[in-house]
């Protein structure tokens, strides 16, 4: 039985060295169709322990099997150049920005055509995007609260866009989490509707509970952190918690604003497990970074399986990878313009997690992993950030209007800055990632 860590591990070098071949299969395939000489293509990095040689290009298996790597005749500096036609710089600027952002878009198609796959296959989903999105929670004092948003509530539609799930509202939330505005929420009470206007802002982090109001989530267990107060208490999987401290309990945010609210002050919880009501007692642990206690539960997670025929599978599945381009975008934007938390930056270990985790709950979760990471890979790769494909475009966009190239020392001193802020972007998303372990 392999360990945690050892599958978490295998998985994401499978997941990014898949995307990274692909990423340079682009490359490749476009460098032969415009006429640039490829002298190697390798799987992997590093020593080289297997090759052949077909048609002027040595194929490589090398010893690190993360990613990959295409070398073009005369790509790098020290090349010696020729002038042959089939060499890199002997193309013309159109045809060499073809080449370099091949690699990127071959990524972006990949995504679709994984989400395609996923959708085909069959999507788990959480249970209640498929629910009428009647209103279940509403925090005192939030937005949603000051609004007149209450218990009971059905959202026909907002802003006369019909919300038909759960999911249609939270998509509409987190497509307009990046800007201020007011919006008409039509709701249906006692089968009477009324607008109700709800203030989205800033601070809004693109989910509804950011507004003060969810869905129904029981109050019940569905997973224990091991080591944490609610597993040495006794808490078992399925027991639902009916009272915190005598007072009632209906929602899972309910319990959990509770239990933060009491860090290392005991809490008497009364449960029900089957038939039996239990009472025990549990002093939540004070997680020091917002000062909350926590005692190591999570809610239940009820998912569903969505599959479709062929072509819906393409329809619904070029869909979702849209809303991911854009959520993506919306999302860097939000991170550049300081309006989204830069703790959200995820890292290796991140990727680590989220990957293991899907490849544990079956293929097609992993796949749609890695239709997120390809497109995510391909959007970042297109930025324009010297050392990165996008970087690398700008220099020839410049070329073309000069009818120069950029000069060396300048494209080098570029490219050193460029890998100065990958190189500081990456040492900030690990220490991100080592974060939110220690934390929980």
């Amino acid at each position: 039985m392999l360990s945690t860590i050892t599958l978490y591990t295998l998985v994401t070098v499978f997941v990014l060295g898949v995307l990274i071949f692909f990423h340079e299969l682009g490359h490749f395939l476009m460098a032969k169709q415009v006429g640039i000489r490829v002298e190697k293509f390798s799987l992997g990095f590093g020593p080289k322990l297997i090759g052949i040689t077909r048609g002027g290009t040595e194929y490589l298996l090398s010893a690190f099997p993360l990613g990959g790597y295409v070398k073009m005749a005369g790509e790098e500096p020290d090349d010696e150049v020729k002038g042959e036609p089939w060499e890199f710089p002997s193309r013309t600027v159109f045809e060499r920005m073809r080449v370099v952002a091949a690699g990127p878009i071959v990524n972006i198609l990949l995504g679709y055509i994984l989400m395609a796959v996923v959708f085909s296959f069959g999507h788990q989903v959480p249970r209640f995007f498929t629910e009428a999105p009647v209103v279940a929670w509403v925090g005192e004092g939030s937005v949603a609260d000051k609004a007149g948003l209450q218990v009971g509530d059905l959202i026909i539609s907002i802003d006369r866009e019909p919300m038909s799930n759960w999911e249609d509202v939270y998509i509409f939330v987190k497509m307009a989490a990046t800007s201020s505005h007011t919006f008409d929420f039509l709701t249906e009470r006692e089968k009477q509707q009324r607008v109700i206007k709800l203030s989205m802002t800033e601070s809004i982090e693109g989910d509804p509970g950011s507004l003060g109001f969810a869905y129904y989530m029981a109050p019940e267990v569905g997973k224990l952190t091991p080591g944490f107060p609610a597993e040495a208490a006794g808490l078992q999987v399925g027991d639902l918690v009916t009272h915190i401290d005598g007072q009632p309990v209906s929602h899972w945010v309910e319990l959990s604003q509770l239990i933060h609210d009491k860090p290392e002050e005991k809490v008497e919880l009364t449960i029900k497990r089957q038939d039996s009501i239990l009472s025990l007692t549990v002093t939540p642990k004070l997680q020091q970074e917002a000062h909350i206690g926590l005692i190591g539960i999570e809610p239940t997670k009820p998912m569903v399986l969505r599959r479709y025929a062929p072509f819906e599978a393409v329809r619904y599945g070029f869909q979702e990878a849209n809303d991911l381009l854009r959520l993506t975008f919306e999302f860097l934007g939000r991170v550049v313009s300081g309006r989204a938390s830069r703790k959200s930056i995820g890292g290796p270990i991140a990727i680590a997690q989220i990957a293991g985790t899907a490849a544990k709950t079956g293929v097609s979760n992993l796949l749609w992993v890695m239709a997120f990471i390809s497109l995510q890979l391909g959007v970042l790769n297109l930025m324009p950030i010297p050392i990165l494909d996008g970087g690398l475009i700008v220099f020839l966009l410049i070329e073309g209007i000069l009818k120069r190239p950029v000069s060396l020392k300048k494209r080098e001193i570029a490219q050193n800055v460029g890998l100065v802020m990958i190189v500081l972007l990456m040492v900030f998303a690990f220490y991100n990632d080592i974060m939110r372990l220690i934390s929980g």
